[in-house]
């Protein structure tokens, strides 16, 4: 047995399948003669729901998981002072790109009928922030098996700034750097208060949806029992307005 493409395998699956096909495996290893790779099989974690969305985008969208690296990549490659213009632009780009990963990642995950929370969407996130923002993160993310999220607390853009200042600019490039981590850590909060909001406008709206067309079955009910009871209010007039008439005649 192979442990890379078994490790693969394994971190292919979801959190519920996860224990009892790492199990199998180990138990496959044993019988096969191989209790070092058995040993290291048994030592591998089941994923959390955030990292097993990033192995998922890692096998289903290659494409836009290597755009965001590259992004990171750019930034930090040997080059000329970044003006603010530039940072806020690569900034919208990254953030266009996380965001757009997130989203495919909980429609990937809906279509498999497996629904996530904000948790495991905020999860995701600050992995994709980390792979965008550290090398090491960005090539454990490739990897494609992750068993917890990424995080990274460098200074970003920051970083990038300071390194490429000109002598006597250190401390206004200080102050810039230190707006820019700012905005950053205020930009990532907005945009996790959003996707919460998201989530409970979707929850309330899937309720609302519901609560309509229960009310439209009950109105359809409603406006059936109404006719049914004219159709027998006229009747039993008809009834009471002929026997009136054979009670006159007899009179």
């Amino acid at each position: 047995m192979d442990l890379e493409s078994a490790s693969q395998e394994l971190y292919g699956l979801t959190p519920r399948e996860f224990t009892a096909a790492r199990d199998a495996k180990v138990s496959e290893a044993r019988k096969a003669g191989c209790p070092e790779i058995a040993s290291s099989l048994r030592k591998l974690r089941k994923p959390s729901i955030g990292a097993w969305l990033a192995n998922l985008l890692v096998r289903t969208q290659p494409r836009d998981v290597e755009c965001l690296i590259n992004l990171g990549g750019e930034l930090r490659a040997p080059r000329r002072d970044l003006e603010g213009e530039q940072i806020r632009r690569v900034s919208k780009e990254k953030g266009d790109a996380v965001s757009k990963l997130v989203r495919e990642a909980r429609s990937i995950a809906s279509r498999m009928s497996r629904p996530v929370s904000a948790a495991a969407l905020e999860e995701l996130e600050a992995t994709l922030e980390a792979a965008f923002a550290d090398p090491q993160a960005a090539e454990a993310l490739r990897e494609g098996r992750l068993s917890s999220g990424l995080h990274y607390s460098g200074l970003g853009f920051a970083t990038q700034l300071q390194a490429g200042s000109l002598p006597g600019t250190k401390g206004a490039a200080s102050a810039r750097g230190s707006r820019t981590r700012d905005a950053q850590v205020a930009a990532q909060r907005d945009q996790q208060k959003a996707i919460r909001e998201a989530e409970r406008a979707d929850a309330d709206l899937v309720k609302a949806t519901r609560a309509v067309a229960a009310a439209a079955e009950e109105l359809k009910r409603l406006k059936s029992a109404e006719t049914l009871a004219q159709r027998r209010s006229k009747e039993a007039h008809e009834r009471a307005s002929a026997a009136k008439k054979r009670l006159t005649k007899w009179r």
